[in-house]
């Protein structure tokens, strides 16, 4: 049995189509990846992790063609390439392009692989923009193509409650969230890295106490200006934003806090593989995601950085959005802020840092809820899924 995922962007850092394709493995099943490549790529195999990846460009006909001609006739090549693969089994990374490609490659095909939709948001509610025809367009092209799917996969209860009812379906989506493996900590290894941390700030001129960080990509809608803007109210207290994203977008930050006298406040790190990451969010106080809630997408939110935050340990502070703030109250490891209040921000950053009581339960609340929020128990509902469409 040969299973394809098809994913647009380069699948090196896509670590929940990893954990995913891992769950076909384990059932005995061939795994491949169609991802993209460069310029020049119409189909070299390449590895990653040890799996055989298939890169083909997303400019077939140059940089200097009409961008949206490009994507036509990426659609078209990439889903006969994957036709060529002969896949039994093809699981689209969303809508677009990953579900589209695997069923257009099912055409006029006599024996057509089975397709599972594996939504990595609320499809309906990106923040894009889309004007009303757009979102016609979407809404009824995601409710087609659902409806030929084996299974579809979605990343909360909310979304997947919200897509049924959008698209009355029989059937719910099935619920697989972003979590990790179970991380094992060293606390001498973290304790390390935070000292490293520390010693940055120094060396910047500023005696940091109480370490937050922000990590995940780097980019609008994550609520960063408003932790910079806290992050200067407050002594002792530094901000730590790890991942990558643009230049343009990371420079405004740093002319932000610096605008704000919070420049030696605020430490930029690049991201570290998914393997390194408990090291570094181990390391600090508090994990901050104050996202916005700009779109539906948003406002259902509930990240991988959410549970990597939960197997380091480490306390969060998170919007008032429905799944995170779920989460938060019921195990009792950390606190809710009201999205782009910086006052309300600083008044919870406040409390975890002066409340000892309430921070220590919330550590030790954190152990507990690392052994139910980990990839071992996560893939259960993926397996189970995956059995019936093999058995079928």
């Amino acid at each position: 049995m040969i299973v394809l995922k098809i994913c647009g962007n380069r699948f090196d850092n896509e670590n929940r189509d990893r954990r995913e394709l891992s769950v076909y493995l384990e059932q005995g099943s061939e795994i491949a990846v169609l991802a993209k490549g460069e310029s020049a790529d119409n189909g070299r195999l390449d590895t990653v992790d040890g799996i055989p990846v298939y890169r083909y460009s997303t400019k077939p006909l140059g940089a200097h063609a009409p961008k949206a001609l490009n994507k036509f006739v990426s659609l078209y090549l990439w889903s006969r390439f994957a036709r060529k693969l002969h896949p039994d089994i093809i699981s689209g990374h969303d809508l677009i392009p990953g579900l589209t490609i695997a069923w257009m490659s099912t055409l006029f095909h006599r024996n057509k692989p089975k397709l599972i939709y594996d939504s990595h948001e609320f499809e309906l509610g990106r923040n894009a923009k889309r004007n009303a025809f757009q979102k016609f367009v979407i809404r009824h092209w995601e409710r087609f193509l659902m409806k030929r799917c084996a299974f579809s996969i979605m990343v909360n209860d909310s979304i997947a409650d919200e897509v049924q009812r959008i698209h009355r379906l029989k059937e719910r989506p099935i619920v697989v969230r972003s979590t990790p493996n179970y991380w094992e900590l060293d606390e001498a290894v973290c304790t390390e890295k935070r000292e490293e941390f520390l010693s940055a700030f120094a060396v910047a001129g500023e005696r940091v106490t109480f370490l937050m960080m922000c990590h995940g990509g780097v980019m609008g809608g994550r609520g960063i200006e408003h932790l910079i803007e806290a992050v200067s109210r407050m002594d002792g207290v530094g901000l730590v934003i790890f991942g990558n994203g643009a230049a343009e977008y990371k420079k405004a930050l740093q002319d932000l806090a610096k605008g704000l006298n919070a420049e030696k406040k605020v430490l930029f790190h690049p991201a570290v593989p998914i393997d390194e990451l408990w090291k570094y969010v181990g390391s600090v106080d508090l994990e901050m995601m104050p996202i916005e809630a700009k779109a539906k997408s948003y406002y259902y939110a509930l990240p991988n950085k959410f549970f990597e935050a939960i197997q380091s340990e480490v306390p969060i502070v998170a919007s008032d959005l429905p799944e995170m703030k779920r989460i938060i109250e019921k195990y009792q490891i950390g606190l809710t802020c009201k999205p782009g209040d910086v006052d309300d921000i600083c008044r919870c950053v406040k409390r975890m840092r002066e409340d000892s009581a309430f921070y220590k339960q919330c550590k030790e609340n954190l152990k507990a809820a690392k052994r139910e929020f980990c990839w071992e128990n996560e893939k259960k509902v993926l397996a189970a899924a995956f059995e019936t469409l093999l058995e079928a």
